[in-house]
């Protein structure tokens, strides 16, 4: 069993980054280091945070202040350069894991010869922001019946979120990282490069924890909330396109294909359900 270099990006959430770091402090599996990408502007308040955390482990924390207008997955290559790890991982600041995420991903590698991905279901926690704290609306499960990855199924859609997903560091540098030029939905289009070269096992056990707040930005905390679902759908068409193209020059043009056209058929089955539930 190889170190995790677990990638955490963080930008103004001091609350929630805390939450996110106790959660890789609190995992069974030991063997990892903490690459925080801050790019919010309260450096003395991070510094502050991870010197409390490092007195509570004898792990490598390193810490990279940015100030450049970097997109997301611009930071996640460049924690990833900055580690490590035999594996890699992610956990936005956001976000939490069951205490045996990591030890049960590696265990899935380390034992099965040809996986070079491993993935867990994933709970969506519904919350909100009261004072300096979170409180619980609901939870429920995101995909409860991912039992495998198919092709057809993740050319429609992304099939499990950024923190569900341990990988060999050698596969991440064969497939090149994440692209600079998407500044959203970058994990969707990874995980689909991933699955064309690589095996990915699927644990079926809802280890990694996804939050979302609720009405953060009425309360005048628009920085806490999560991505816009307008800004999902401009990229979703955006990168369904660049694969039309390179399903033409390059390939593989049936899968490319595939993910042009469930743009389509995602937005058909969207207009029937409106229409359904209008009647």
């Amino acid at each position: 069993m190889g170190k995790v270099s677990v990638v955490v990006r963080t930008k103004d959430r001091p609350l929630l980054l805390k939450r996110a770091i106790d959660s890789i402090l609190s995992q069974t599996y030991t063997d990892w280091e903490i690459v925080l990408v801050n790019s919010g502007e309260d450096k003395d308040l991070i510094e502050s945070i991870m010197h409390d955390f490092k007195s509570k482990s004898s792990n490598d924390i390193i810490l990279l202040h940015i100030n450049t207008n970097l997109h997301i997955d611009e930071l996640i290559n460049l924690g990833v350069s900055k580690s490590s790890g035999y594996y890699v991982t992610l956990l936005d600041d956001d976000d939490t894991w069951a205490p045996s995420f990591l030890e049960e991903c590696i265990l899935l590698l380390d034992e099965n010869e040809g996986v070079d991905g491993a993935v867990t279901q994933t709970t969506i926690i519904e919350e909100t922001l009261e004072g300096n704290k979170t409180r619980f609306i609901k939870s429920y499960v995101f995909n409860n019946r991912l039992r495998r990855i198919y092709g057809w199924k993740i050319a429609r859609c992304n099939l499990f979120t950024t923190n569900s997903f341990v990988y060999k560091r050698e596969a991440y540098d064969k497939i090149g990282g994440y692209r600079k030029d998407i500044p959203l939905l970058g994990d969707w289009e990874f995980n689909m490069r991933f699955y064309l070269k690589y095996k990915i096992g699927v644990i079926p056990k809802p280890l990694a924890n996804y939050h979302k707040r609720i009405d953060v930005v009425n309360r005048g905390k628009g920085f806490y909330s999560n991505t816009s679902l307008t800004r999902h759908l401009i990229y979703d068409r955006i990168i369904r396109r660049k694969y039309l193209k390179q399903g033409l020059s390059k390939g593989p043009f049936l899968f490319c294909l595939l993910v042009y056209l469930f743009g389509y058929i995602n937005s058909f089955i969207k207009l029937t359900k409106s229409v359904i539930y209008r009647k």
